[in-house]
């Protein structure tokens, strides 16, 4: 006959390491880290990034003009310009013409290869920076897209850097 109680007090008094508390301390640490990367939001924007984050926000709304312009001549040239076409021509001042619709690709081309242009839109966005850190509400509408660009990014990198750390510390503390 078996005594079960032998058994029970027999059995090792240890805590094992199953496969499902490694995974949640893997998992807990990554989240744990990722919380604590979101602190990255309150890191000062340094000048450098506000104006380079400017530059490329700026510039990429000039593409998208452009190629939205691109568009609307290959209408024109069709035969077949829509009421949306003719309202953004409206709004940019231009005629229905292919070559003013050229011009004013080419000067927006300019603007952003151009080396004294470029400069010049730089120091526009540095001198508004400088402008910001006395008074936030003299920032004008570009300049506080990119400041709040500037902070989104620092957030996103701040919680992928904090969840990285926290998934190998989680890996760490889950080996056995």
């Amino acid at each position: 006959m078996v005594n079960y109680e032998e058994q029970i007090n027999q059995a090792p008094y240890y805590y094992s390491n199953t496969t499902r508390s490694s995974y949640k301390r893997k998992v807990g640490g990554m989240l744990a880290g990722g919380l604590l990367g979101t602190l990255a939001y309150y890191i000062p924007v340094t000048k450098d990034c506000f104006v380079q984050r400017g530059f490329e926000m700026s510039r990429k709304e000039a593409y998208e003009q452009i190629r939205t312009l691109k568009n609307i001549a290959e209408e024109i040239e069709a035969g077949k310009v829509s009421t949306e076409s003719k309202m953004i021509l409206q709004d940019l001042g231009l005629p229905e013409n292919v070559t003013a619709i050229t011009n004013r690709c080419s000067q927006l081309d300019e603007k952003f290869t151009q080396e004294a242009s470029v400069k010049a839109i730089k120091n526009k966005f540095a001198a508004n920076f400088d402008r910001y850190k006395n008074k936030p509400s003299l920032m004008d509408a570009a300049a506080s897209d990119a400041y709040k660009a500037a902070k989104q990014n620092k957030f996103k990198w701040g919680i992928g850097i904090g969840a990285a750390i926290g998934l190998a510390l989680g890996l760490l503390t889950s080996r056995d």
